[in-house]
């Protein structure tokens, strides 16, 4: 993208100083949109740190889409940090999807810097959601992913193939596959700490490829 002009600048600062200043989600919480996660864990913090665990095409992503594609509805940019470059966005918008594709930004960072540009994101308090998406193992930068969602209140959810004990998550979900419309889903962490066990959950179905 080639820099810009000194007459596109006001602009541009202007558009990002009104999207941190939109309205942000109240009470601490950001709506699952499913009512059965909703009704069992109470939606996602937000300020905070979610963990939703499961192997690619397991559902994991279809857990935390309803919720991103109500925000980008709303005119809110959800950030996602693409670690391993797979993200397809028209899987996003499809048929059940429902992301509004102009408010998805997708950053391709590379391995060695997906945390760190995950933790100044959610720092940065520009984007109501943002994604990190099979990041390598995170470090030092677990404890400082979940400092960076208060700065910024921020609402974080860390997408993996296995569960980091370090990340300050408030809420930690293992999704266990797909069978009849439905995942198995456990909840090994709510938001007022408990292990609420596991269900089966029907997602809204998406056309297309959501990541390989």
């Amino acid at each position: 993208m080639p820099p810009l002009s000194a007459a596109e600048r006001p602009a541009v600062l202007a558009e990002l100083r009104a999207r941190i200043a939109a309205p942000r989600s109240l009470g601490g919480r950001l709506s699952a949109e499913l009512p059965e996660l909703e009704a069992w864990f109470g939606g996602w913090p937000c300020p905070g740190v979610s963990e939703i665990v499961g192997a690619p095409g397991s559902g994991r992503l279809g857990v935390v889409l309803p919720a991103l594609a109500a925000l980008t509805r709303r005119g809110r940019p959800v950030l996602v940090v693409d670690a391993m470059e797979e993200v397809y966005p028209p899987g996003w918008a499809g048929p059940g999807g429902g992301v509004e594709l102009s408010q998805l930004w997708i950053v391709r960072p590379g391995l060695d810097r997906a945390a760190w540009v995950a933790e100044q994101a959610a720092a940065a308090g520009s984007v109501e959601a943002v994604v990190l998406l099979d990041a390598p193992r995170l470090g030092r930068h677990a404890v400082r992913l979940g400092r960076a969602c208060e700065r910024g209140g921020t609402a974080l959810f860390v997408v993996a193939e296995e569960s980091e004990a370090e990340l300050p998550a408030a809420v930690r979900l293992q999704v266990r596959g797909q069978k009849g419309g439905r995942v198995a889903v456990s909840c090994t962490k709510s938001r007022d700490g408990r292990h609420l066990g596991e269900r089966r959950v029907r997602l809204m179905s998406v056309g297309g490829r959501l990541s390989s």
